[in-house]
């Protein structure tokens, strides 16, 4: 599977996802950065830099296939970042305190870890099926457990829960906008890798996506009705500020009954906000009135 920039994405901009799923003491604050080391071309997937010049630097590798040249490359990117951070000179300095590389390595599973690992104890190392078991065991509705269910998920189960995992990401109020963008993206990624034989088509009719209401026949056919009573009620006017008054309250009505619609059939204040790319409040406020 192709999952660096999947993992890159994930936890560039979010550490404290990493920190949650790992335990490693990670500072608040640190920038994270894909980065590579000219010297042999080797690139890193992941470098967290704290802003406290004290702390160490984590360096992750995430290896979710079997190579026996992981830890010899994880080891070599440190000692480069080390020798780049520490010059020569200042090594020399008895007051001197360099700043330290940590090298992380996280495998899909124990089945990925090479005979090779017992050389390099000072890199540590991680499994992602036991670090989702273990997190979710302490945070069952964590998103990020959802978001990387497809990596370890036996398919006949993935194709049964995906709707579920998709409504948990995209439902999850306390997620900023943004973030639940970026887990969906990443888990509709997931899942495309590990369906190979799937359309997209076919993915989203499998996690039930919704399309926002511009997109959809029955969303431009209430819509257009709603046009069509505005200009019917602009004419009846006969003035421009008619028109468009008519134009703005047959579209409301229609949007209206349409939220009205969904949410009798069960649909979520969340999920309805996403169809019709409507903001939340306005949506409760519909259906606190009751559509009058």
């Amino acid at each position: 599977m192709d999952t660096d920039t999947i993992f890159h994405a994930l936890f560039r901009d979010h550490p404290d996802w990493l920190r949650e799923l790992t335990g490693l003491p990670l500072p608040a604050g640190c920038r994270g950065s894909s980065r590579s080391l000219k010297q042999l071309e080797i690139r890193c997937d992941l470098l967290l830099e704290p802003p406290d010049p004290c702390d160490p630097l984590y360096l992750f590798e995430f290896q979710l296939y079997f190579d026996h040249s992981a830890f010899n490359r994880a080891e070599l990117a440190r000692q480069i970042l080390w020798k780049g951070l520490n010059p020569r000179a200042n090594c020399r300095r008895r007051d001197f305190r360099p700043r330290e590389v940590e090298a992380v390595i996280i495998f899909g599973s124990r089945s990925e870890l090479p005979s090779t690992s017992e050389r390099h104890p000072s890199i540590r190392v991680f499994f992602i099926d036991e670090l989702l078991e273990a997190l979710a065991a302490r945070v069952p509705d964590s998103p990020l457990v959802a978001a990387l269910k497809p990596l370890n998920c036996p398919l006949p189960e993935l194709a049964k829960d995906a709707g579920a995992l998709y409504r948990r990401l995209r439902e999850d109020t306390g997620l900023e906008r943004d973030d639940r963008e970026i887990l969906i993206e990443i888990f509709y990624n997931l899942l495309l890798q590990r369906f190979k034989t799937k359309s997209r088509e076919e993915i989203r009719a499998m996690i039930a996506e919704l399309t926002p209401i511009h997109e959809t026949r029955v969303g431009q056919e209430l819509l257009e009705e709603g046009l069509q009573k505005g200009r019917q009620e602009g004419r009846q006017e006969g003035r421009q500020e008619g028109r468009q008054e008519g134009r703005q309250e047959g579209s409301r009505e229609a949007i209206t009954a349409l939220i009205l619609r969904m949410a009798s059939k069960g649909r979520s204040v969340v999920e309805i906000s996403e169809w019709t790319e409507l903001p939340i409040e306005e949506i409760e406020k519909i259906l606190r009135v009751g559509g009058k």
